[in-house]
């Protein structure tokens, strides 16, 4: 048991050796000792009374490597001390990622239709500069969820999203947006692409690059949702995919 470890998880949670007595049951005399490394190996109830409350496993506390790795932990400590809205937004954002990362190109193609927006004025697409093509893609988990996609020509959206990127959407105009969620937003005939987050009942789209201000969406008579990102099907690519007609 090393009393190091315990004092740097103790240091990461916030906790002093009184908040741990407190809290643990354990005596705070005890708990200075463990800390201070008088007592090298203190019994096994009292370290789990002590694990619980720090909420790791006793694994952390000596020099076996912990199935999951203490910074690992610490995340997951953190994550449960936040309010619900905040929890989708995370667990969304992961899912997103994830579904990027271990998507496969496959022999096997489908024809989607693909939007490329030439006049871009402030960070906003104006949507009768739109060119309208059907192009072939991997047939994978994330193309066959899309209903189209997008071809980003310039760098407005970087560093999210290179330039040459495929972006994959979904048509859900009756779907509720959660928080995290990325979407393309019509508004005064110009399109805008950002992350939703709520604030109480008002719903607001934050620009994914910081360079435009933050669109309140609650009235569906000043905008239209157009599309959710459902993930990335190629990134950072020169040229145009190819054509499909």
């Amino acid at each position: 048991m090393k009393n190091e470890k315990i004092k740097l998880i103790m240091q990461k949670r916030g906790f002093t050796f009184e908040d741990l007595a407190w809290l643990s049951g354990v005596p705070y005399s005890t708990l200075t000792k463990i800390g201070s490394g008088a007592t090298e190996n203190p019994g096994f109830a009292a370290m789990e009374r002590i694990a619980k409350v720090l909420d790791c496993s006793l694994d952390e506390f000596t020099d076996r490597e912990p199935m999951v790795p203490y910074d690992y932990a610490d995340y997951v400590y953190r994550f449960k001390k936040l309010p619900d809205n905040m929890k989708e937004y995370i667990k969304y954002t992961i899912d997103s990622e994830y579904d990027q990362m271990i998507h496969s190109a496959s022999s096997e193609k489908i024809k989607i239709k693909c939007f490329e927006f030439t006049n871009i004025v402030g960070g906003l697409a104006q949507y009768d500069s739109r060119i309208e093509r059907d192009i072939m893609v991997s047939s994978n988990e994330i193309s066959r969820a899309c209903t189209f996609c997008v071809y980003l020509s310039t760098h407005v959206l970087f560093p999210k999203f290179p330039e040459g990127s495929l972006l994959g959407f979904r048509y859900d105009d009756d779907y509720d947006p959660k928080n995290g969620e990325i979407w393309i937003i019509m508004r005064g005939g110009f399109l805008f692409m950002g992350r939703v987050y709520k604030r109480n009942r008002d719903i607001y789209v934050k620009a994914l690059n910081g360079a435009i201000d933050h669109w309140h969406i609650n009235s569906h008579t000043q905008y239209k949702r157009i599309g959710r990102l459902v993930g990335v099907l190629r990134e950072g690519e020169v040229d145009m995919p190819e054509d499909g007609r």
